[in-house]
C-alpha cells in the first residue's frame, strides 16, 4: 500500500456527495468515513460532532477523536485495508491552514484510536468555497452562505 491509496480519488465529487447527504454548517466539524478512497471512494458514514472547530486544547481533542473513532462504523483492520476518515471544518475566513486546522491535525496525530482506519484529508469550507489542505485542491462549491 502506498500513500496514494489513502487519498481521495476526486475531492470535488466527494464534497458534492457529502453535501448532498448533509449540509456543512458554520462553526461545525464533520467526520466522514470513506472506504477505498483512491478507487471506489464509497462513503460509509457521516457524523457532525457536537463541538465547534475551536478553541480546543490538543490533548482534549485527541481524546474526543479517539472516542468518536470507537463508535464510527469502521471495517476491522486487515492488510489490504483502505479506509480513511476525512475531517470537514466549516468556519468563516479564508481557505488556508490556520491554528484551527493545525490543532485538529495534531489532535488526529495523538488520538491513538487503534481502529482500522487512517485519518485522512482535512477540508475547510468557508464562504469562499472549500480547500483540501493536504492535497491542496479546492473549489467554489460547496461554500458557506455569506453573512449579511
Amino acid at each position: 500500500m502506498s500513500l496514494t491509496d489513502l487519498q481521495l480519488r476526486n475531492v470535488q465529487e466527494f464534497m458534492d456527495e457529502v453535501t448532498a447527504r448533509q449540509s456543512i454548517a458554520p462553526d461545525s466539524v464533520t467526520l466522514v468515513v470513506v472506504d477505498q478512497p483512491a478507487t471506489r471512494q464509497r462513503i460509509l458514514a457521516i457524523r457532525r460532532l457536537d463541538v465547534p472547530p475551536s478553541p480546543h486544547e490538543q490533548p482534549d481533542l485527541s481524546r474526543l477523536l479517539h472516542d468518536e473513532m470507537q463508535t464510527l462504523p469502521i471495517p476491522p483492520w486487515r492488510r489490504d485495508l483502505r479506509t480513511i476518515v476525512v475531517t470537514i471544518i466549516g468556519r468563516s475566513g479564508f481557505n488556508v491552514w490556520t491554528s484551527i486546522e493545525s490543532t485538529w491535525a495534531m489532535g488526529w496525530r495523538y488520538s491513538n484510536h487503534l481502529t482500522g482506519a487512517f485519518d485522512g484529508e482535512i477540508v475547510v469550507v468557508t464562504e469562499h468555497g472549500w480547500a483540501a489542505l493536504f492535497t491542496e485542491v479546492g473549489g467554489g462549491q460547496p461554500a458557506l452562505e455569506r453573512s449579511a
